[in-house]
C-alpha cells in the first residue's frame, strides 16, 4: 500500500505526489499510517485466502509501499513481486525489506501492456491488493480491475482489502471531533483522505467486483490496523471490507497463440 488516497498501498496514479511522500517519510517501519506490523496485517489476511490460493503460483503485491507486508508474504509463496507507482517506495522496499524470492518494481498497472508483460513473465499469479482502489477515479478503477484479471489468468486468486464510505465517515467524524491523529490529519490535508468517494457503497464492494468480471468466493468486514494511536494508546482501527475472488472464466484473457 503506497498510500491511502490520491493515487499503493498503493495507487497507480499520482506518482509524483507519492514519490514526494515516500522521499520525505522517515525510513523506520511504521512511519506511514497504513504500514502496520505484518502480525496485524498480512498474517491475519493470509488465513482468509490461503485455502483458495495455490502457493506455487507467484504473488503480486500491488501498491507494495515499503514492502513490509511483501516481505512477510514471501515466506508463504514461491515468488513475490512488489509493484508501486512511486519509485521512492520501490527503493525503500528493496533496501528495507529484501528477501531472496522478492523483486520490487516501479510499475503503472493501469497500463494494459504493462500488466500483459508481467503476466507473460510470471504466468498466472495471485494478487494482494490493500487499499488501492479508493485512490482511483472510477474509470481508472475499471482499468485496474481489468489488469488484475489479466494477472490472475485462469488460476490466480485475489485478496483485496478496501475502504468504503463507512471508512470515510469514521475518519471525518474523528477529525471533526478533535481527535489527536497527526498521521491521519496529514493525509487528510495532503490527499483528501476521508473526503474522496469510496470505490463502493458500504456492503456493495462484492457487487463492484462481480460486475467487473470476478467470481467472489469470500467477503466480509475487516478492520484496517494503522500505526496511529488513539488517546488511550491503542492502534487506530478503520472499518473496511475484504474479499477473495477469481477471474470469471468467460472474461479471462484469451490464450496467446
Amino acid at each position: 500500500m503506497t498510500g491511502m488516497t490520491g493515487g499503493a498501498a498503493g495507487g497507480m496514479t499520482g506518482g509524483t505526489a507519492w514519490d514526494a511522500f515516500w522521499s520525505t517519510l522517515p525510513a523506520e517501519p511504521g512511519a506511514a499510517l497504513w504500514d502496520s506490523s505484518p502480525r496485524l496485517t498480512a498474517e491475519r489476511h493470509l488465513p482468509l485466502f490461503r485455502d483458495h490460493a495455490d502457493p506455487a503460483l507467484p504473488l503480486v503485491d500491488i501498491g507494495c509501499g515499503s514492502g513490509r507486508q511483501t516481505q512477510w508474504l514471501a515466506r508463504h509463496f514461491r515468488r513475490v513481486v512488489g509493484v508501486d507507482i512511486a519509485e521512492a517506495a520501490v527503493e525503500l522496499a528493496a533496501a528495507s525489506h529484501p528477501a531472496p524470492n522478492v523483486a520490487y518494481r516501479r510499475a503503472d498497472l493501469l497500463d494494459r501492456d504493462t500488466a500483459a508483460e508481467l503476466h507473460a513473465e510470471l504466468g498466472d499469479a495471485n494478487v494482494y491488493l490493500r487499499g488501492v482502489l479508493h485512490q482511483l477515479a472510477p474509470d481508472d478503477r475499471r482499468r485496474m480491475l481489468a489488469t488484475i484479471r489479466c494477472l490472475l489468468g485462469g488460476s490466480g486468486v485475489l485478496f483485496a482489502q478496501e475502504l468504503t464510505e463507512r471508512t470515510g465517515w469514521y475518519v471525518a467524524e474523528l477529525l471533526a471531533g478533535g481527535a489527536h491523529l497527526p498521521k491521519t490529519a496529514g493525509l487528510a490535508a495532503r490527499f483528501d483522505f476521508g473526503a474522496r468517494i469510496a470505490p463502493a457503497h458500504d456492503g456493495r464492494l462484492r457487487l463492484l467486483f462481480e460486475g467487473a468480471g470476478f467470481d467472489v468466493v469470500a467477503d466480509g468486514d475487516l478492520p484496517l490496523h494503522t500505526t496511529e494511536r488513539t488517546s488511550d494508546g491503542r492502534p487506530l482501527e478503520l472499518p473496511t471490507r475484504y474479499l477473495v475472488a477469481r477471474a470469471t472464466a468467460r472474461l479471462s484473457p484469451p490464450e496467446e497463440t
